[in-house]
């Protein structure tokens, strides 16, 4: 399917991944609250320029995330938050496109129960391609951390890599698969902690001291230095959400 004129999905190749993200946003964003009923879908299909059938296949998109539920002669409605599977992967990115604080703060939280233990596993498990992969992350952190804010995208996506690598590294294939599927949330908390005026500064250190750890095979010191960075992580955060 493409779009044949201009509309406010812009021009794009395929639309159904268009429409599911312009809706979704919507909903995620609270402009469609919980309760709401879409436009039918011949009123939706003309307000977006696109045909039927688009409109209907990402409606079907949306109910298997739990955010909208068709009903045949009755529409479809917006459902309440607590129905929504929050862990789909486009879910959590549209909350990162939103900066929805609440859902970051809810991210730092689940990072607090899980990575501190990761840690220490990778402290007793790592292996030495890990220990190397870990390494290379943070000196990507380092040598970028000066060139802020220009150097954003390349910084965040090697403070990603750590992240990632250190979970692989617990040796725990649950928390592997964790990680991968947190990797867009991850994404867009560690793109805002970047932002936080003297985040970076006050973090780096500590992702210096958790590899020193790692490395060391200091399970004990490994918790200790995840669970300092996670807690001065949430705090730069939380500075910035009170500005």
């Amino acid at each position: 399917m493409s779009i044949t004129r201009d509309g406010p999905l812009g021009r794009h190749r395929t639309i159904h991944g268009r429409v599911v993200e312009w809706l979704g946003r919507r909903i995620v964003s609270g402009e469609l609250a919980s309760g709401a009923r879409l436009p039918n879908e011949a009123e939706l299909a003309a307000q977006l320029n696109v045909s039927r059938g688009g409109v209907r296949e990402a409606v079907k998109a949306l109910a298997a995330k739990g955010l909208v539920e068709a009903r045949p002669r009755l529409g479809t409605r917006v459902l309440p938050r607590e129905q929504w599977n929050l862990m789909d992967r486009e879910v959590i990115d549209w909350h990162g496109q939103i900066a929805d604080r609440g859902f970051l703060g809810d991210l730092l939280e689940l990072r607090l129960m899980v990575e501190p233990g990761a840690a220490q596993f990778a402290a007793e498990r790592a292996t030495a391609e890990q220990l190397a992969e870990l390494e290379a992350a943070y000196a990507g952190m380092a040598s970028n951390a000066p060139r802020l804010p220009e150097a954003e995208d390349v910084f965040v996506s090697a403070d990603l890599r750590f992240h990632l690598i250190l979970l692989r590294a617990s040796g725990n294939q649950l928390i592997e698969q964790l990680g991968r599927l947190l990797e867009t949330s991850l994404y867009h908390g560690l793109e805002a902690s970047s932002h936080a005026p003297g985040g970076v500064a006050a973090t780096l250190p500590l992702h210096h001291a958790v590899l020193s750890a790692v490395r060391g095979r200091r399970p004990t010191a490994a918790f200790r230095a995840m669970k300092r960075l996670i807690d001065t992580t949430t705090e730069a955060v939380g500075q910035m959400v009170v500005e």
